[in-house]
């Protein structure tokens, strides 16, 4: 199984990775933006993509501030993969419960629904992660097994 975890938050991250190399492979790879997770779908094909929604444009680094963060970057990836054919099964994890600001602020729920319905063929669902709760890997885990019939 390859896997492509697309996270921008350092700390999360590595708990997402933890658990990818306990419970599924060592076999994953890392995008840290909107524009490295492209790159990442245009040099590989992957099994399962896990996907932050609130990502910056580019990666940060010590010389790059990343770009604006885009709160629905997620949602701009999906619809990337959509327009290239890409169809692996996505999962978002993310620590949010609210999206967006003013008249665009949407709940996780509704989200979650507006995926379903914008990209039925590939988007399989939101998980929200909390680095003080445990419960979201039991999620996580039945939620993939569930998808690739463990």
């Amino acid at each position: 199984m390859k896997i492509l975890l697309v996270e921008d938050d350092e700390d999360k991250r590595e708990d997402l990775s933890s658990f990818i190399k306990e419970k599924l492979t060592d076999n994953f790879r890392i995008a840290k933006s909107i524009q490295s997770g492209k790159k990442a779908l245009k040099e590989a094909k992957y099994d399962l993509i896990l996907l932050d929604m609130t990502i910056p444009t580019f990666d940060v680094s010590p010389l790059e501030q990343g770009g604006r963060t885009q709160p629905f970057g997620g949602r701009i990836l999906l619809a990337e993969m959509v327009r290239n054919r890409v169809e692996t099964k996505v999962v978002v994890v993310t620590q949010f419960d609210l999206f967006g600001k003013g008249e665009e602020e949407i709940t996780l729920q509704e989200l979650d629904n507006q995926l379903k319905n914008s990209f039925p063929k590939i988007y399989y669902g939101a998980i929200h992660f909390s680095v003080s709760i445990i419960g979201w890997k039991d999620l996580l885990d039945k939620k993939i097994k569930s998808l690739i019939n463990i």
